[in-house]
């Protein structure tokens, strides 16, 4: 049962908005205007998306928006060519590691004059600071996400674990994992994806800091960053209990945590729902703390505006009709995901939205990543480097310093 909403009122209020916005405060009451929205939402969340659409054309006489759904995956290329043929739409979703780059590259409107600042006290600070490039606001956070622990309740019984009492630090996983592998069997205590983005709650869970203040240097070879990453490897050849998800031709984590051969990983709100259809008895819970506590990164999406657009106030507008109040509850008691709008928390309670909640409670302790045109090329220098201290052909902090040595070239200007 979803949480009772008086949308009525907050249309109201985002109508009002809108039209002082669109208007400029000359008294206006409606506009003639078509919006290109490009957007990469799945199956699930696209019809959503058209009825929140549907309801910013309601509240805006005259707007017509026209929306176009693109492949996720192929979202970078399709945008890049657009800007090159001069062919892009007004607003596209684009995912928060890519708009620093449009942004780098003037394609993308500054909302500093469009967005009022008591909207902005209104996003989730971390998922707001996702659109801020060179002390700019690019873009509006329309979805953002973390990653929890998840935890096979079943399998939990079996090894003759609490199945309501996830582990709370990595040493507990560490035991919990010991009674719940069967390497024999194929089944393990956990299963870990390896890469930059997935790797980040252990860096960020022993205090490690992704760059510099000044930008110019990465700091994930400090001796926090190398112990953090160092239990990721332990985890796997120490202790034996993580089952090698992330190496070539293994069982990729949320297969193999379906199949039940993974007790425990770690992923985001957008597995709920899957899951829940498998008929898995699972929980969700923190991450385990290490000695900076529990720590997540950040995901997401993030909905720009072209500097091409002829209608910025109007598309600015939209914008924020997406991310407000209103829209986000939709948004999360439709689809189970974290509202990007904080005054829509309250309609995530433990009771109906137990996992949900719990995603809720993880954000207030994620962290965002540094917003940099180079971040994809940061991934790709430093994912062999890891793949090759959990291999164990190098040091953790061999394998990190060398990673570090290209990112910092990367950042200096020398590809």
């Amino acid at each position: 049962m979803r949480p009772s909403v008086r949308f009525g009122l907050g249309l109201a209020a985002v109508a009002g908005l809108a039209m002082l916005v669109i208007a400029g405060g000359c008294g206006q009451k409606s506009q003639s205007a078509t919006l290109t929205v490009w957007q990469t939402y799945n199956d699930e969340e696209s019809p959503v998306f058209k009825e929140i659409v549907a309801k910013f054309q309601e509240s805006h006489p005259g707007v017509t928006v026209n929306v176009e759904r693109i492949p996720f995956n192929g979202a970078e290329p399709k945008i890049q060519t657009a800007l090159t043929t001069h062919t892009e739409p007004d607003n596209a979703r684009v995912d928060v590691s890519f708009l620093a780059k449009l942004a780098s590259k003037n394609a993308l409107l500054d909302l500093g004059p469009y967005v009022p600042a008591e909207f902005r006290a209104e996003i989730m600070p971390v998922a707001l600071e996702s659109c801020i490039y060179g002390g700019t606001l690019w873009g509006m956070p329309d979805q953002t996400n973390g990653l929890c622990l998840f935890y096979n309740k079943t399998l939990f019984k079996a090894a003759g674990l609490d199945p309501e009492k996830p582990p709370a630090t990595w040493d507990d996983v560490v035991a919990y994992g010991k009674k719940l592998t069967d390497s024999r069997n194929g089944v393990f205590g956990i299963g870990l994806s390896n890469s930059l983005w997935w790797s980040l709650p252990f860096f960020y869970g022993y205090g490690a800091t992704f760059l510099s203040e000044d930008g110019k240097h990465c700091l994930l070879n400090s001796p926090e960053g190398v112990a953090g990453f160092q239990l990721k490897v332990d985890l796997y050849r120490k202790h034996k209990i993580e089952g090698g998800a992330w190496r070539s031709g293994g069982i990729v984590h949320d297969q193999g945590f379906q199949s039940g051969k993974y007790a425990m990983i770690l992923n985001g709100p957008w597995a709920v729902e899957s899951l829940k259809k498998t008929g898995i008895d699972f929980g969700v819970g923190l991450i385990p703390a290490g000695p900076a506590g529990t720590r997540t990164n950040v995901g997401g999406n993030d909905l720009v505006v072209f500097r091409s657009t002829k209608s910025p106030k109007l598309a600015a507008e939209f914008l924020m009709f997406v991310a407000s109040e209103e829209m986000q509850r939709i948004w999360a008691t439709r689809l189970g995901q974290i509202p990007v709008n904080v005054k829509a928390t309250d309609a995530i309670t433990a009771d109906e939205h137990p996992y949900l909640a719990v995603f809720v409670e993880q954000m207030k302790t994620a962290v965002a990543r540094p917003q940099t045109p180079y971040y994809p090329e940061m991934e790709n220098l430093m994912n062999p480097e890891m793949q090759a201290a959990l291999d164990g052909t190098k040091s953790v902090k061999d394998a990190l310093d060398a990673a570090v040595a290209e990112i910092d070239k990367l950042l200096a200007g020398g590809q």
